[in-house]
């Protein structure tokens, strides 16, 4: 597994709101895009999983947001596991602008894989648990 992840993103016209910003959703999306596509980029097949009947589930997002994103900006969302525990990761997240160097958010979320079929949290398979790899040292911005 890649231990950080780079989704590329355009910012459209309909991720803006009322306040000519992008909506706060938008930013927990982005990282669950990333989230999904790292997962992918290691052999994780979730479709595959979910007609097991499992499936990762948030327990818990925190977010910092420190500038806003407008239409047309190109953003990275960096993604990376910070913590791997039996029951659950922490994964953590940079949402930057890469043209004037902003870091746009500061994610963190909490996973734990779930048995749907019953809806309860389940410990990681060694082969799930084994495949995730932790960043040495904590991943800088992009264009560090």
């Amino acid at each position: 597994m890649p231990s950080v992840f780079d989704l590329h993103h355009v910012v459209e016209q309909d991720e803006i709101d009322a306040q000519e910003h992008v909506h706060n959703l938008r930013y927990l999306q982005w990282t669950l895009w990333a989230a999904r596509d790292h997962s992918a980029s290691t052999g994780w097949d979730a479709a595959a999983e979910l007609k097991r009947g499992f499936g990762w589930v948030v327990r818990q997002h925190e977010v910092t947001y420190r500038a806003a994103a407008l239409v047309g900006d190109q953003l990275v969302i960096r993604t990376w596991i910070s913590e791997k525990m039996r029951m659950a990761i922490r994964r953590k997240y940079l949402i930057c602008r890469p043209a004037d160097r902003m870091i746009l958010a500061r994610v963190q979320t909490r996973w734990v894989l779930a048995d749907l079929r019953v809806r309860k949290a389940v410990s990681l398979p060694d082969e799930v648990y084994d495949r995730m790899v932790i960043p040495i040292s904590t991943p800088t911005p992009p264009w560090s």
